[in-house]
């Protein structure tokens, strides 16, 4: 019997959190110095530009613990809190604009530096997921944990446009160019997946239909 959506989902999100546990452990230990050292002086912009953050920070919490303390005084006096609004947004908008120009010459070199972040975390997780997948056949983790296997004409080739180009490939190259319309893509398949997995009579995603592929509920010890 095929399984269903939540099965597979379960299965998806165990890989997925194996997958970008070593990416992450990948990037602390070298990439995050192999990126900075991309950066002229990344050191000394960065600690500059967290100590204007702080500032911002900082200077954030008072006027907003002056204008709480403003609204209290007025003890319901509309006239009061409308005079304490127009003073904070005023106070704002100056610490927004002197912020803007504060870190302005360290957003260029910090820019590329988390662009090239979301690259490499992109990259890596879909060649480590790509690796992953293939090396195991297909029986990866998430697929032991939940007790479910692919049948049908699997092979490198298959397992690779199933599990990754089908199933991860478009939404990761999308979220990097927008992290919101990633999402929303990520949203959209997962209501695909389970509008065919649930209506179509092999209770089969479009991927396991293309590529001929069955994803059904395995034994213990498969």
């Amino acid at each position: 019997m095929n399984a269903g959506f939540f099965r597979r989902a379960f299965s998806s999100l165990v890989d997925i959190t194996l997958v970008f546990l070593v990416v992450y452990l990948s990037f602390i230990t070298f990439g995050r110095t192999i990126l900075r050292n991309q950066v002229p002086d990344f050191d000394e912009i960065y600690t500059a530009y967290q100590e204007i953050l702080d500032a911002y920070n900082s200077d954030l919490a008072i006027i907003t613990e002056e204008y709480s303390a403003a609204v209290e005084l007025a003890d319901g006096n509309e006239t009061l809190e409308a005079e304490a609004k127009t003073a904070y947004d005023l106070k704002y908008a100056q610490l927004n604009t002197q912020n803007e120009i504060d870190i302005e010459p360290y957003n260029r070199p910090l820019s590329a530096y988390f662009l090239s972040t979301v690259y490499y975390y992109a990259i890596a997780f879909l060649i480590l997921m790509t690796i992953y997948a293939i090396v195991v056949n297909g029986k990866t983790l998430g697929r032991r944990l939940m007790q479910i296997k692919l049948e049908g004409p699997v092979h490198s080739v298959t397992i690779f446009f199933h599990d990754i180009v089908f199933k991860y490939f478009f939404i990761v190259i999308v979220f990097v160019i927008s992290m919101y319309a990633g999402l929303i893509l990520f949203m959209v398949s997962l209501l695909v997946d389970m509008v065919f997995l649930s209506f179509s009579r092999r209770r089969a995603t479009l991927r396991d239909i293309l590529l001929k592929i069955n994803v059904v509920k395995a034994g213990y010890g498969y």
